[in-house]
């Protein structure tokens, strides 16, 4: 079954808050983990904190560019 516009365009709303969040968090982590290594006081943790959020943020964007297409189109 194919998605109307109105649906492709509320999902595209739904991803940018998403990605909102998301890229705000990426954000906090990136501080998190270079101010912990700038301290001298590295942690995996926090490294891997970071990771996740990187994939979270690039799956979003993806997400949201696929989508975005789709609106576009029609």
């Amino acid at each position: 079954m194919a998605r109307s516009s109105g649906d492709a365009l509320g999902a595209r709303q739904r991803l940018e808050v998403i990605g909102g969040f998301v890229g705000f968090f990426t954000v906090l982590a990136l501080v998190n983990a270079v101010g912990l290594i700038l301290t001298g006081r590295p942690s995996i943790f926090a490294s891997l904190v970071l990771v996740l959020m990187l994939v979270a943020s690039w799956y979003t964007y993806r997400t949201w560019r696929r989508v975005d297409r789709a609106v576009k189109r029609g």
